[in-house]
């Protein structure tokens, strides 16, 4: 969705037009933490777990666990990450779905 006025300059139409298809660094970061660790895939539970032990070590912004399930959500939305179909039980005894970043 694209966040100009109808009265905004031709020019202000383009410009959100080229930064519509680009991913923020926060997504950047998730991506980047699922597809070095977890190439077959994760839960959240994994993902933010190993998030925040790279957060130290690697220059990646830091986020809260539900701003990490966020970015997930929203690269699944972009079709970066997927649902790989499989599920796995946390300690919770709750079933998670594993994603995984998509290779299309």
């Amino acid at each position: 969705m694209l966040r100009v006025r109808r009265t905004d300059p031709e020019t202000s139409v383009e410009a959100a037009e080229s930064v519509q298809d680009k991913i923020r660094e926060s997504q950047a970061a998730v991506l980047l933490v699922m597809h070095t660790f977890y190439p077959e895939g994760c839960t959240d539970t994994e993902l933010i777990i190993m998030y925040r032990m790279q957060s130290v070590r690697m220059v990646i912004p830091r986020q809260s666990e539900s701003g990490i399930r966020t970015r997930r959500k929203e690269l699944v939305e972009r079709g970066l990450v997927e649902d790989t179909g499989k599920r796995d039980v946390l300690a919770s005894g709750r079933k998670s779905i594993i994603w995984k970043v998509s290779h299309d």
